[in-house]
């Protein structure tokens, strides 16, 4: 596994402090490997960064089985805003002599405006880059042991989760399994799918998910993964993987994952635009507040036009345009921490946070 010291620092820089939902960054950015500079073999090598920025974007996990996706991908050096060449030392050293086909490393970079306007224009929804963090407890059982897969002990297995979680554009975090886990919870908690005890456990860290999963081979060669997310009011999604690679159904097992997420928050709307979504946002009381209300929205990737219906003391009422049905961006307006929500008979109502 590549790189998998400089992946367990940002593991370890990520279990130092609880985090909330944050912006993902990186998601229109991508690499891959080629082997020259030349002009030939770069729209390809472009096409298929392009190809990873938009499983990021949407959510999709496979986006060459997207028909509505295939124009965007083959006008994809339209949407380069900057690419640069490294280069790298083959990773296998050649038999005879130097390597005669040093390769590079292609970094592409893409401008978020145009990529997002012409999702838009195709009636495909763009995921905000304001994600739900996930805490992840993994267990693993191992000649008849159950026990937690921590960066001591199994450090290339966290290394796959991380990986996939930056392929797929989240952003996770794993237990510290200190003194305070270990009195909470146990890996036996984690396979019996113990809900009070799991979520006493990872209140600490504040995440917004909690995932965990449950991997053994029953038999030689077969490995089962039991996945379970939990959110505030408990269990929301429970699922299993068998494949006949550990490796793979840590994959599997994650990609499902966020999957359900990406339904829930770019998917669970239609394709095309709904309209106005009307709310109501209270403890707006400067011109800089106001500014910074409208700032906020606008960096939503769903909503596409905002329209001030109405500025009373204190209170504005805005309509959204929006991308990816109501649900979506209600969603993603309450799962981050500029507005707060208020329960009102009259709609959505929020408070601008200080």
């Amino acid at each position: 596994m590549k790189n998998i010291l400089q992946i367990l620092c940002c593991l370890l820089s990520l279990c130092v402090l609880p985090v909330h939902a944050i912006k993902v960054p990186g998601l229109y950015e991508a690499e891959t490997i080629v082997s020259s500079q030349s002009n030939e073999g770069r729209p390809a090598a472009i096409r298929a960064c392009l190809g990873m920025v938009l499983v990021k974007l949407t959510g999709t996990r496979d986006v060459s089985a997207e028909s509505a996706l295939e124009p965007i991908l083959d006008q994809a050096e339209r949407f380069v805003q900057q690419y640069r060449y490294q280069e790298i030392q083959a990773e296998i050293p050649a038999l005879y002599g130097p390597d005669p086909a040093p390769r590079w490393r292609l970094a592409v970079k893409f401008d978020e405006e145009n990529l997002n306007n012409s999702l838009r224009d195709s009636g495909i929804p763009v995921w905000d880059k304001e994600r739900p963090s996930i805490l992840v407890w993994l267990a693993l059982e191992r000649s008849n042991r159950r026990l937690f897969a921590e960066a001591g002990r199994e450090p290339e297995l966290l290394a796959i989760v991380q990986e996939v979680a930056q392929r797929r554009g989240v952003s996770i975090l794993f237990p510290l399994y200190d003194l305070d886990d270990r009195v909470k919870i146990q890996p036996g908690d984690v396979w019996l799918g113990f809900h009070e005890q799991i979520m006493a456990a990872s209140a600490r860290y504040r995440a917004d998910a909690v995932l965990t999963a449950s991997v053994s081979a029953p038999v030689p060669g077969i490995w089962e993964g039991r996945w379970r997310s939990y959110g505030k009011d408990g269990l929301k999604y429970e699922w299993t993987t068998e494949t006949d690679l550990l490796e793979l159904a840590l994959e599997e097992g994650f990609d499902g994952f966020v999957d359900a997420l990406a339904y829930e928050f770019v998917h669970s709307g239609s394709y095309t635009q709904l309209g106005d979504i009307e709310i109501t946002v209270g403890a707006v009381n400067s011109v800089d507040q106001y500014a910074r209300l409208l700032n906020y929205l606008d960096s939503l990737s769903s909503v596409s036009r905002i329209h001030v219906k109405e500025v009373r003391a204190g209170e504005v009422t805005l309509a959204l345009a929006a991308h990816g049905g109501e649900q979506a961006v209600v969603q993603t307006i309450n799962l981050g921490r500029v507005l707060e929500p208020v329960e009102s008979p009259d709609g959505h109502y929020y408070l601008l946070n200080p």
